[in-house]
């Protein structure tokens, strides 16, 4: 996704300037080719070499004697297919929201019109001060994508919301920008949605369960797209999706197993407008969940019989009247007849449909290749990052719900 893609990371004057040469790193290690903006107090946190190591490129600065352009900013700009802001100051959030050029940074963004992610990071006091809510509003209806901070450890030396989002986080959210432009995903503002991800886990005694391959990120990236498309997002990550790089964003509904998870969705489906079963169910659980380990049997008993109880069948649960329901089938052959024999047992309106016999994508993979089938379509989506598969779903899903 990031492959030859130009990106503008501009560094403004926190203390979490210093992760920043991570985040260049990991962003041309995904193939992106990055420059670098610095304001004269971010100088203070990190140093103009680091970042120009990394990018093998001039860092524009107030003091740049060795940039190779005439009019730095404006070059930076035209150069620009992406912009990051991170960390992004109050300072600078209120300057970019009025207009105000007083450095280098500030007038290459204000010279840019390209997508341009806003990554905050203040004491929480200063994030929930009336003026820079009233600045960021702003600068969201100019165009501009702010994510929210974190709720974590300050600089000041207590919890609060204010902290930056994780550096995995911000390169995530950057992919799922860019996806979305790219696949012109349609304005998701107004849609509540819920999206379940990961692999349930049915216990068998205190120390073992069953369980399945599937890691959440098919749903995490949708749930990053959907974000960053204006949806407002409630995800039910089971167990192995918890660990996953997360948003402020999110409404975060932990869940366990099949049953935890279907009180979840059952819930949700009262609430949203689109609901998303990526998670992967396990189809049984024990019969009888044993209060203590299971001992390994003796050499005359090596035989162990677990009884198996069938899940319910979540996505046939939800009512497709006031909520548009996308389920997913995983196959290792006929994915399509198969597919479309689910989306009409289940009472869907869409099933996303995949061979998970291919090993190069599916569970755990970052790629995937998929179908797209509806009551009146079928579309077949090459391999691609899960973020642009989930940016394609929901240009689907937007293209369906105007005939439903």
């Amino acid at each position: 996704m990031l492959k030859d893609k130009q990106i503008v990371v501009v560094v403004t004057g926190g203390i979490a300037a210093y992760k920043i040469p991570l985040l260049v790193r990991g962003l041309i290690k995904r193939g992106a080719r990055v420059r670098v903006a610095m304001t004269s107090t971010a100088t203070k946190f990190v140093t103009r070499e680091t970042l120009e190591v990394l990018t093998h490129y001039p860092v524009l600065t107030e003091t740049s004697s060795t940039y190779p352009d005439d009019v730095p900013h404006i070059a930076l700009a035209d150069w620009a297919d992406y912009a990051l802001i991170a960390p992004a100051t109050a300072n600078t959030i209120g300057k970019l929201a009025n207009g105000i050029a007083d450095n280098e940074a500030l007038s290459a963004l204000l010279a840019m019109d390209v997508p341009t992610l806003v990554i905050p990071a203040m004491n929480q006091h200063m994030w929930a001060h009336p003026a820079v809510m009233r600045n960021v509003q702003t600068l969201r209806h100019d165009g501009y994508y702010v994510l929210e901070p974190a709720v974590g450890y300050l600089a000041e030396g207590y919890e609060g919301k204010g902290r930056m989002i994780d550096v995995e986080s911000i390169q995530y959210a950057m992919e799922a920008l860019i996806a979305n432009t790219e696949s012109e995903v349609p304005s998701l503002a107004g849609e509540k949605i819920a999206i379940s991800l990961g692999g349930t886990e049915e216990v068998i005694d205190p120390v073992r369960y069953l369980t399945n391959r599937s890691s959440g990120k098919m749903g995490l990236a949708l749930a990053y797209t959907a974000v960053l498309a204006g949806a407002e997002v409630t995800i039910m990550p089971t167990p192995v999706a918890q660990t996953l790089p997360m948003l402020s964003e999110f409404h975060v509904e932990p869940v366990s197993d099949a049953r935890s998870l279907e009180r979840a969705m059952l819930q949700a489906n009262q609430e949203s407008s689109i609901v998303v079963m990526a998670a992967a169910v396990s189809d049984y659980r024990a019969q009888q969940v044993s209060s203590q380990k299971i001992k390994k049997q003796t050499q005359q008993e090596q035989a162990l019989t677990l009884a198996l109880a069938e899940n319910p069948d979540i996505l046939a649960e939800l009512d497709n009247q006031t909520t548009y329901l996308v389920g997913f089938a995983a196959e290792t052959q006929d994915v399509e007849n198969y597919a479309r024999q689910k989306l009409q047992r289940k009472g869907a309106d869409m099933i996303v449909a995949n061979d998970v016999s291919d090993q190069t994508i599916g569970f755990g993979s970052r790629d995937n290749a998929v179908k797209i089938i509806t009551k009146t379509t079928a579309t077949a989506v090459p391999k691609q990052s899960k973020l642009g598969i989930a940016a394609q779903i929901w240009r689907a899903v937007q293209a369906d719900k105007k005939h439903k």
